[in-house]
């Protein structure tokens, strides 16, 4: 069977993917439950302190490029950042991406290829000796409801050439932006704490206030995730602040 070729506006949108490429990645399963908050394009807006306590959690599942199926519920314990865009946002969705894996992932900066991505994360001051440290995972997700299903095997077989160790999140049901939301033209970050509950989405492009506030708003998240000791003097137990 030979498959059509893509039209213009088609081979436009698999420019999108090609942006995303040389992240870090997690992982991500079906439609989140949890109702969006309006998203609107502008000043990046800040994650909140905290979840509510009673704030659901969610299992964002998709596969990459090679047809590999990945769960941010696999990810329970670490901080999850998902960075999707539609094509004009792609580009700096790229590399808030980028610059949030070196930045918890200092050895990164030194190394290339499939190496990059497995570097160990960075420690928390005053974390209790021999306790997990929690990890941050910087994913790219494209976006990309308008291609046909007929062409989805070339867009993976793009990306495999193009990103042979990374795994790229591929949006071909439009997860992000219909439970979400997604400001176009601009990133769009959405942050999972580490009991697997979303923070809120911040959409727009971020100055370097912006920046370190998303960096502090998952500093203190990684910080929720610090077990406590309970009254036997081995044991140690995770508690939500």
């Amino acid at each position: 069977m030979t498959l059509p070729r893509p039209s213009p506006a088609h081979a436009c949108l698999l420019g999108l993917v090609f942006m995303f490429l040389g992240m870090p990645i997690v992982h991500a399963q079906s439609p989140a439950p949890a109702a969006p908050a309006p998203v609107t394009a502008g000043p990046a807006r800040a994650i909140p302190a905290a979840a509510a306590p009673a704030a659901p959690t969610v299992n964002i599942v998709m596969e990459d490029q090679n047809r590999k199926a990945h769960d941010t519920g696999a990810l329970r314990g670490d901080v999850i950042v998902l960075l999707y865009a539609d094509r004009n946002g792609a580009e700096s969705a790229h590399e808030i991406g980028k610059r949030l894996h070196v930045h918890y992932h200092p050895h990164a900066a030194k190394v290339e290829g499939p190496e990059w991505a497995r570097q160990p994360v960075s420690g928390i001051a005053g974390w209790p000796a021999g306790a997990r440290v929690p990890n941050v995972h910087a994913v790219a997700v494209a976006c990309l409801p308008e291609i046909p299903k007929a062409v989805h095997p070339v867009v993976r077989s793009q990306i495999r050439r193009e990103s042979p160790h990374v795994p790229v999140w591929l949006d071909f049901k439009g997860t992000m932006p219909k439970t979400f939301g997604m400001a176009p033209d601009v990133p769009n970050i959405l942050v999972i704490d580490t009991f697997g509950r979303p923070q809120g989405v911040i959409s727009g492009e971020l100055d370097e206030t912006k920046y370190q506030q998303l960096v502090a708003a998952i500093d203190r998240l990684r910080q929720q995730a610090q077990p406590v000791r309970t009254a036997s003097a081995t044991e140690t137990v995770p508690v939500a602040r």
